[in-house]
C-alpha cells in the first residue's frame, strides 16, 4: 500500500493537532484517602476560633495494599498553645529512614477546612507530595474547647 503525498500531510496535520501533555500538569504518582481527620481547639470561647492544639487522622495510600492506613498525629508541644503550622511536619506512624508519610497544616480557612500539605519520602531527598482541603464541622468541646470532625471524603494527590 502507497499513502500519497495528501494522505501523508493529512496524518502528519493529525498529529500536529493532537493536544500535547500539559508541562504544567505533574503527573500524578499516588493518591492518599485522609479518613477519621479529627482536631481540637482551646481557648475558643465557644466560637469557631481558637488555637489547634491537636490533630489526628488515618491516610491510605494508593501504594499500600493494606487497609489499615497510616495514623497520624500533631499535638501541641509542652508549653504551647498551638501546632506548628507550615513549615513544620509532623511524620506519620511506622516512618522509616527512607520511607515515611509526613504531613504540614498550611492554614485552617473559614475556622472549618483544614488545608494540610501531604509528604511521601520514598528515598533521600525524593518523594512526592501534594494539596489537600479536609472540610470538618467544629462544635463545642466543652470548658472553652472547641472540636472539629471531618465531614467529607478526601483524596489527595501526590506527584513529583
Amino acid at each position: 500500500m502507497r499513502f500519497t503525498f495528501a494522505a501523508t500531510a493529512a496524518l502528519f496535520g493529525a498529529a500536529l493537532a493532537a493536544p500535547a501533555p500539559q508541562a504544567d500538569q505533574p503527573e500524578i504518582r499516588e493518591t492518599v484517602r485522609i479518613t477519621d481527620f479529627f482536631a481540637h481547639k482551646s481557648g475558643a470561647s465557644a466560637s469557631a476560633e481558637g488555637k489547634v492544639d491537636s490533630i489526628s487522622f488515618k491516610m491510605h495510600s494508593s501504594r499500600i495494599a493494606s487497609d489499615a492506613g497510616v495514623s497520624c498525629t500533631a499535638t501541641a508541644a509542652e508549653g504551647e498553645d498551638s501546632i506548628k503550622f507550615k513549615p513544620e511536619y509532623y511524620n506519620c506512624d511506622g516512618a522509616h529512614d527512607n520511607d515515611r508519610y509526613a504531613f504540614e497544616v498550611v492554614s485552617v480557612k473559614d475556622q472549618s477546612v483544614f488545608e494540610l500539605y501531604i509528604i511521601h519520602q520514598t528515598a533521600v531527598a525524593f518523594g512526592f507530595q501534594g494539596n489537600g482541603s479536609v472540610p470538618t464541622y467544629c462544635h463545642s468541646g466543652g470548658l472553652d474547647t472547641m472540636v472539629c470532625q471531618q465531614v467529607a471524603n478526601v483524596t489527595v494527590p501526590l506527584h513529583l
